[in-house]
């Protein structure tokens, strides 16, 4: 299988062009659930608050955050990001990280296209490189850090890019990731799994092993050698961002007739009853 670039991208990056200017393409971290989101003027208590633009890009870049401590980072190291999107994490480590080697791969030019448009501070160098993570351009042992923020699921094999990440690695360095995956539970029995599998498809797509048959990342990481492997389960901080991405006037009992948010309204049904799990990884490269 080759690579492809999903196609809610093309909302993501029209957006960009529209003025937004928000370069996470990823879901939002709240660090409680149980935190109180206020509005002024509003009253209502029978559905969710609205979450605004500014706010979810605020929890988006707090996901970024758990990442890059995750990551242990350090000045001057050399840093890959793949499926980097608009280029949000690395824009972040370039702000607040000095003498760095900072290099973004995407399948898609038009996103890498945004991404050089990010100026390097501080003795940073940045490289946008177009590619497929399960073939990566790039020498043996040569980044400190590889990151995938919530792409790893797109690629045509988990197995194939981990090895990748294994070849160009460091010893001693780390690789960090965020990773949805879908769960074998009761929720599902309800939907077929192929009518699951073909919406977020259809709208999210591609997405190969949404049940990891082939693999979950903890399990392949494992098998492929690497050590000291952390797994955080980040889904109930994740959860909030259904009540920004998906419109109100949808709910779960009305086909909305578009893909992206057909797909949109079945992961928060998945998230919601349990039936999916977002997770943070860490793992370290020992020889």
């Amino acid at each position: 299988m080759s690579a492809s670039v999903p196609a809610y991208f093309e909302r993501i990056v029209a957006s960009y062009h529209d003025g937004k200017r928000n370069r996470c393409a990823h879901l939002g971290h709240w660090d409680s659930v149980a935190e109180e989101i206020t509005h002024s003027g509003s009253t209502e208590t029978a559905s969710p608050p609205l979450i605004s633009a500014s706010e979810f890009q605020a929890a988006q870049q707090r996901l970024d955050e758990q990442m890059i401590r995750l990551a242990r980072l350090n000045h001057g190291q050399s840093v890959l990001d793949v499926g980097c999107g608009l280029g949000g994490l690395i824009e972040s480590m370039n702000e607040h990280w000095s003498g760095m080697e900072l290099t973004g791969l995407n399948v898609d030019p038009e996103q890498l296209d945004i991404c050089h448009r990010i100026r390097p501070q501080s003795g940073n160098s940045l490289r946008w490189q177009e590619g497929d993570a399960c073939q990566l351009p790039f020498e043996d042992q040569i980044f400190d850090r590889v990151f995938c923020v919530e792409a790893m699921f797109h690629f045509p094999s988990r197995r194939r890019f981990l090895a990748e990440v294994l070849r160009v690695l460091k010893p001693g360095g780390r690789f960090v990731a965020s990773d949805i995956v879908l769960l074998d539970v009761p929720h599902t029995e309800s939907f077929p799994r192929f009518a699951v599998a073909a919406i977020l498809n259809d709208g999210y797509g591609p997405w190969p092993d949404p049940w990891c048959h082939h693999g979950s990342m903890s399990s392949l990481c494992d098998e492929l050698g690497f050590g000291e492997l952390t797994r955080i389960d980040a889904t109930s901080n994740t959860l909030p961002t259904y009540d920004f991405i998906v419109p109100r006037r949808f709910d779960d009992d009305h086909d909305p007739g578009d893909p992206a948010t057909r797909a949109a309204l079945m992961l928060r049904w998945l998230h919601r009853g349990s039936a999916l799990r977002y997770e943070y990884f860490a793992a370290s490269k020992s020889y």
